[in-house]
């Protein structure tokens, strides 16, 4: 009998699913991918199969997910960060114990435009997962005007909703999106502080409750940042992730 696994992420039981030879782990709320080595080593030659895989998982939390570190969900292993050379401006985690692969929401659909525009099928990622300093500097996004997704300067269409790719700044200039989502963290940092030294104080309610708001504040703001710089012209406010 397979072993339950969970997101390393989300702590939620990920799906098992197959499409054509390949076949993946996923969560079904933050839509992030686990793949085995094998698998990975496979992508190329069942392109459709991994765009099947990508679009069956989404991004379903309110509030995007993030980890500065990732347990595998497979041996437990600390995942290390690497950099495929076919997609350098990619940042993926990686087990150096079992090779599984983690992939965040819409990472498998951007590989598999890398790999179709650019007619290349080489096996990766690297095999010195820490030799990162051969990886050429990583290129600009191209933004899709119909679901605001980033995809690579060379497509002709978007991985995420097949549209010709129509290129189109992101909503908000780079330098401001950077600074907004620094005040919100900053925000939400001075709230957490807050909230930790009174909450237990005698007397200390209004500054805890000052402080839950304040993190709060912090945390809905990165969460609508993040999600406004996805958005294209055609897509609702709040769109998934996975442009879909």
């Amino acid at each position: 009998m397979r072993r339950m696994l969970f997101c390393p992420k989300c702590a939620v039981p990920m799906e098992r699913k197959a499409e054509g030879t390949l076949t993946v782990d996923g969560c079904p709320q933050c839509g992030g991918l686990l793949l085995a080595r094998a698998a990975w080593d496979r992508l190329g030659d069942d392109l459709e199969a991994a765009m099947a895989l990508e679009h069956a998982f989404t991004d379903n939390t309110p509030i995007p997910v993030l980890s500065l570190e990732m347990a595998c969900p497979q041996c437990g292993m600390t995942m290390e960060s690497v950099r495929p050379p076919e997609v350098p401006n990619m940042e993926f985690e990686m087990c150096l114990q079992c090779g599984g692969l983690w992939l965040d929401d819409g990472e498998l659909g951007k590989v598999v435009q890398a790999l179709r525009s650019r007619r290349r099928m080489a096996p990766f990622p690297a095999q010195d997962a820490t030799d990162k300093a051969a990886s050429p500097l990583p290129a600009e996004w191209v933004y899709c005007a119909q679901c605001g997704r980033e995809n690579f300067p060379d497509a002709d269409e978007c991985w995420a909703c097949g549209k010709p790719l129509v290129p189109e700044p992101p909503t908000l200039p780079i330098p401001l999106q950077r600074l907004a989502e620094l005040l919100s963290m900053a925000v939400g940092g001075t709230g957490a502080v807050l909230f930790g030294m009174f909450v237990a104080r005698p007397n200390g309610e209004k500054w805890a409750g000052l402080g839950l708001a304040l993190l709060l504040t912090g945390l809905l703001g990165l969460a609508a940042l993040r999600r406004i710089w996805r958005r294209g012209k055609g897509a609702p406010f709040f769109p998934t992730y996975s442009g879909h």
